[in-house]
């Protein structure tokens, strides 16, 4: 065996530990996720909020706080957004927001 084949092997095999160690770390906040997702949904479900569709809904929280929590955005934005691109009261806005903060984005709240 020469040492190019060595190298190749040692590298075929690092290489393979880093894509077990990803997978491994990728699945983890999946679990996470379904927990904070059961929360949310639970949340909303507790506060007689309508929604449709669980996944969409979902997905709107957690854009909402990709928005809230974007730099440089005033912190009124993401609402305003959601609020007129939904429809909602103050009120429907600010149970849905306060659903989404703690679950997807409690560093809004200092959490």
């Amino acid at each position: 065996m020469n040492a190019t084949v060595v190298r190749r092997a040692a590298s075929a095999t690092i290489a393979a530990l880093f894509l077990g160690a990803s997978a491994a770390v990728a699945i983890a906040p999946a679990h996470a996720d379904a927990e904070g997702d059961n929360a949310f949904i639970a949340y909303l479900d507790k506060n007689s909020f309508p929604y449709g569709n669980r996944t969409q809904i979902i997905r709107m929280a957690k854009q909402f706080c990709l928005d809230q929590t974007r730099q440089g955005n005033p912190n009124w934005l993401a609402t305003a957004v959601l609020q007129k691109n939904q429809k909602w009261t103050n009120t429907q806005a600010q149970t849905f927001i306060g659903g989404a903060i703690p679950v997807y984005c409690p560093q809004v709240w200092g959490g």
